[in-house]
């Protein structure tokens, strides 16, 4: 069918983001929950004569702004949002566990990062689960108060400072896995530029169903962003502002196509 006229949008799109540089797509969103594009501008008005009407009206001010929300958080658009690339790789993080001493022995359930530097802090845990008295660590014979980091994932503490069965509470530093990946948030680097493509479904009066695409040559995320988290309520959503900008050579800022995806050749 010929492309209508006239036509009805109740559709989330999906939104295809390219790098400017090399024109590659560098993902691909398809659980937006809202999109909305706004346009704006700015009149100022000559005015004069009696009444001092408005005489005539200067325009000027072309803006637009999208604003995508997504049910799901994606790692490559939080990272474009940071202005850092996305890392992949193993690293260390921190870990909190609660171990059950015996024999004057506790076993860390994965492995230090190394043998130096990696053992955080060990405490005692008190009756309500929190930390007690802090242990201080020796590498030498341990002494009353102290504990030592032995082979592997062993600790070794001083014989009567803590009873069978008793809590410690301990804090290390162990490695991820190697498809970790990691996004940094730093003081000199901001959201970037690229081109996004968004693809949707309208209906037509006649009741049939076209697509729509929205294709912005050059936009860039804002860089004020957030993360919300809550026990209670509707899941998070991850909030993507983002602001269209004039390509250069040309004043086009964006363009909608209406089409019957059935007629493509």
């Amino acid at each position: 069918m010929a492309a209508p006229q006239q036509w009805f949008i109740r559709d989330v799109p999906k939104a295809t983001f390219v790098n400017i540089a090399t024109g590659k797509p560098m993902f691909y969103l398809t659980d937006l929950k809202t999109s909305g594009i706004e346009n704006s501008g700015e009149t100022v008005y000559a005015r004069g004569g009696t009444g001092n009407a408005k005489l005539a009206g200067f325009s000027s001010n072309r803006e637009a702004k999208i604003n995508l929300e997504s049910a799901s958080f994606d790692n490559r658009a939080i990272a474009l949002m940071t202005g850092n690339g996305l890392l992949t790789s193993s690293s260390p993080i921190w870990k909190r566990e609660v171990l059950i001493v015996t024999t004057n022995a506790a076993t860390l359930t994965y492995t230090l990062v190394s043998t130096s530097g990696a053992l955080i802090a060990v405490f005692k845990m008190n009756a309500d689960g929190t930390e007690g008295t802090e242990l201080n660590f020796t590498a030498s014979t341990v002494a009353t108060g102290q504990y030592t980091h032995g082979s592997a994932k062993s600790l070794g503490f001083f014989s009567g400072d803590l009873a069978n069965g008793s809590s410690i509470i301990v804090y290390y530093l162990t490695n991820t896995d190697a498809t970790a990946q990691t996004i940094t948030i730093s003081s000199d680097k901001f959201a970037g530029s690229f081109k996004l493509i968004l693809d949707a479904i309208v209906r037509g009066n006649d009741k049939i169903d076209y697509l729509a695409q929205y294709e912005f040559p050059t936009v860039k995320m804002e860089d004020s962003f957030s993360f919300s988290m809550a026990s209670e309520g509707d899941p998070s959503v991850f909030t993507m502002p983002i602001e269209v900008l004039r390509p250069q050579n040309s004043t086009t800022m964006y363009t909608m196509k209406i089409f019957d995806g059935g007629l493509l050749t």
